[in-house]
C-alpha cells in the first residue's frame, strides 16, 4: 500500500507532465497558426540567405517603355523578409527618391498594403488590399502580377504565388490579367525574333537602356525563334540582331559582326565572332556590350566564365570574363 504522501507526490508529478505537454501542444498550435495566417519564421522556410545584416534580393520594376527590369538591391534583414521585398515595390513616399535615382517605376500603387503572407510547400499566398488592383492599362497590370511573382520566386522556398485581395481570390483583374490560380515565373518581356519569328525555342538576350536620370541598366528580352532548340549560338544570333525598332533599347555592336561558333572547355565558354568585333575595343560602349554578351551567355546552364575570340584569336587581354550574378545593381 502506498502511503498518502506518495500518492500526493504521484498526483503532483502527473499534473506537471500534463501541464508541460499542454504548453507544448499550445505552442505548436500557435506556430502553425502563424505559418498559416501570417508571414512564417522565414529562416525555417529556407529564406535565410543573408550575409551580415542585408540580403541581396532581385526586385522588379518597370521602365518608361513598359519593360520589366530586374534590379539587385540589398535589403536590411528582418523577420518577414519576403514582405520587406514586396514593400520595396510599392510607390510609397519612402521609395520615391530611390525610384527617381533609378529612373524606373514601382509596380504597386501608392496606397497598396500587404495584409499578410503565408508560405507553405512552395506556395506563397499574398494578401493585398484592394488598392493593389487599380492600374491605368493592361501592360502595367500584367507587369505588376509578373513582377510580384518573379520577385518572390527568387526566394528558394517559393515556387508559385497565389494573389489575394482583402482575403479573397479573384479570377481576373480589371484589364483581364488572370490571377485566380497559383502563378509561377513566366517569360519576361516577350517578343518575336526579328528575322526568324516562329513558335520554336525561346532565348533570353540583354539590351541596354538609359533612364532620364542617366541610370544605365540591362533589360532582359525573351525572343521566340523558329529554331527547334535553345542554344548559345541561337541566343547570340538574336542578340546581334539588335533590339526591336522603335524601342528605347540599344546595343552598340559594330556593324557586320557575325557569330562563328561556340566551344566549352575547362569551365570556360569560348565565343568566336567575326573580325568586325575587334573595332569594339575603340568604343566607349565596350563594357556595356561585353556585359550584354556575358549576361546572355549566363542564361545557359554550366556557363560561369566567358572568353571572346575574334576569328579564333583572343579578344582584348585574353583573360576570361567572370560574369556578375546580377544584370543590374542599385
Amino acid at each position: 500500500m502506498y502511503s498518502k504522501n506518495w500518492i500526493i507526490i504521484l498526483l503532483l508529478v502527473s499534473i506537471l507532465v500534463l501541464a508541460v505537454s499542454g504548453c507544448k501542444a499550445f505552442r505548436k498550435k500557435e506556430l502553425d497558426l502563424q505559418k498559416e495566417n501570417d508571414a512564417p519564421g522565414l529562416e525555417e522556410e529556407g529564406l535565410w540567405e543573408d550575409e551580415g545584416n542585408t540580403r541581396e534580393t532581385i526586385l522588379f520594376y518597370q521602365d518608361d517603355a513598359g519593360y520589366l527590369v530586374p534590379i539587385m538591391r540589398r535589403i536590411e534583414w528582418e523577420e518577414g523578409i519576403a514582405k520587406a521585398a514586396l514593400l520595396k515595390l510599392v510607390d510609397a513616399p519612402e521609395q520615391q527618391q530611390e525610384m527617381l535615382g533609378m529612373g524606373l517605376k514601382s509596380l504597386l500603387p501608392v496606397d497598396t498594403q500587404i495584409n499578410g503572407i503565408s508560405i507553405k510547400d512552395g506556395l506563397a499566398k499574398v494578401d493585398f488590399n484592394e488598392a493593389a488592383m487599380n492600374y491605368s492599362d493592361a501592360l502595367t497590370e500584367s507587369n505588376m502580377v509578373q513582377g510580384v511573382v518573379m520577385t518572390l520566386v527568387e526566394f528558394p522556398a517559393i515556387e508559385r504565388v497565389q494573389l489575394m485581395f482583402d482575403g479573397k481570390i479573384v479570377d481576373t483583374l480589371k484589364y483581364g490579367t488572370e490571377v485566380g490560380a497559383p502563378i509561377g515565373p513566366e517569360r519576361i518581356n516577350v517578343e518575336l525574333s526579328l528575322n526568324s519569328p516562329g513558335d520554336g525555342a525561346e532565348v533570353t538576350v540583354f539590351y541596354c537602356s538609359t533612364s532620364p536620370s542617366r541610370y544605365e541598366y540591362l533589360v532582359p528580352v525573351t525572343r521566340i525563334t523558329s529554331q527547334p532548340s535553345a542554344t548559345i549560338e541561337t541566343a547570340m544570333e538574336e542578340l546581334l540582331q539588335g533590339p526591336k525598332p522603335g524601342s528605347n533599347l540599344h546595343l552598340e555592336i559594330p556593324e557586320g559582326v557575325k557569330m562563328l561558333g561556340v566551344q566549352m572547355d575547362d569551365g570556360i565558354t569560348y565565343l568566336n565572332f567575326s573580325k568586325e568585333l575587334e573595332s569594339l575595343r575603340q568604343s566607349e560602349n565596350e563594357m556595356a556590350v561585353l556585359k550584354a554578351i556575358t549576361m546572355t551567355a549566363r542564361e545557359f546552364t554550366g556557363v560561369s566564365a566567358v572568353k571572346l575570340l575574334v576569328e579564333g584569336n583572343e579578344y582584348g587581354d585574353g583573360q576570361p570574363m567572370v560574369m556578375s550574378a546580377f544584370a543590374n545593381e542599385f
